[in-house]
């Protein structure tokens, strides 16, 4: 990966800021856009509801506009942050690189502080469940608690063998086409909206991305979670063995619910959007 992010060309930054636009367009009225300088560039944000914050990151190619599902009903008790990340496609603009896990949760404070945000409920599906982990680690203070939706794999559980091919062949063909088979391979047919598919695809087929990997948490590091946490996972989920995954956490967190969702896919905060919406606000109002 470069160290600074970028589309590969302005024909293609052009054609994904309109497909972007669609997206955006599902968002309910009164949705805020907000361009947010941090240490790392310029973030594109978008703000909507009322109430203590929640500070969404969204998974590897989606986007801030990708949480269109979930904002209505987060946003009626609570004022909802979403952001594009940084070095991967979006609307913002990098300007300097993202090298460690720790710099991904320096950006996040940077956001927060834009908005003067002291605390926040934090979160977000899968690479961006991950990014949460990282202020919870770097400033656990400002993390009131976590909202981790199918973490990543390799993050709290280790990818299944049988995916491994297919991560793999994204690393070497970078085509919208290829991303669009490994999508329907992640959504096990689950008819997505088009719009939001495909500016994941599109984007990722013509982006430069410039983040860290994920690493794998170790115990020491999943008991250091001290916050209240939330975790979802998918029953059938392609990134790890939601069993395993759930066996872990309630092990290691000290302050955790988890649970599978029945017939779950990875991206669930938009396959099963209001059975989500629903737990994470009964979580929240029972930590109030």
């Amino acid at each position: 990966m470069g160290k600074i992010g970028g589309f590969t060309d302005s024909r293609s930054a052009k054609q994904y800021r309109q497909i972007y636009a669609r997206v955006r367009a599902q968002w309910p009225a009164g949705a805020e856009d907000h361009d947010v300088q941090t240490r790392f560039g310029r973030t594109h944000v978008i703000r909507y509801g009322q109430g203590p914050p929640i500070l969404l990151v969204p998974g590897t190619g989606a986007t801030a506009a990708n949480w269109s599902p979930n904002a209505e009903a987060l946003g009626a008790r609570h004022t909802v942050i979403a952001v594009d990340t940084l070095g991967l496609p979006g609307l913002g603009a990098q300007t300097a690189p993202i090298r460690r896990p720790v710099d991904l949760a320096l950006w996040l404070e940077d956001v927060l502080d834009h908005f003067d945000i002291d605390t926040a409920h934090v979160g977000g599906l899968s690479y961006g469940a991950w990014v949460s982990m990282q202020l919870a680690w770097h400033e656990p203070r400002r993390v009131e608690s976590l909202l981790l939706l199918e973490p990543g794999g390799n993050s709290l559980g280790r990818p299944p063998l049988p995916s491994l091919p297919r991560f793999l062949r994204l690393l070497a063909v970078r085509t919208e086409a290829e991303f669009e088979r490994f999508g329907r391979f992640v959504e096990g047919g689950w008819p997505n909206d088009p719009d939001r598919q495909r500016v994941v695809n599109f984007g990722m087929a013509h982006y430069r991305p410039s983040v860290p990997m994920i690493r794998y948490a170790k115990d020491a590091q999943v008991r250091r979670l001290h916050m209240p946490t939330l975790v979802l996972l998918g029953e059938n989920s392609i990134v790890h063995d939601p069993r395993q995954v759930l066996d872990r956490v309630r092990s290691l967190m000290p302050d955790v619910e988890a649970d599978i969702i029945d017939g779950a896919l990875h991206p669930l905060a938009e396959t099963h959007a209001g059975t989500v919406n629903d737990r994470i606000l009964a979580f929240l109002t029972s930590h109030e």
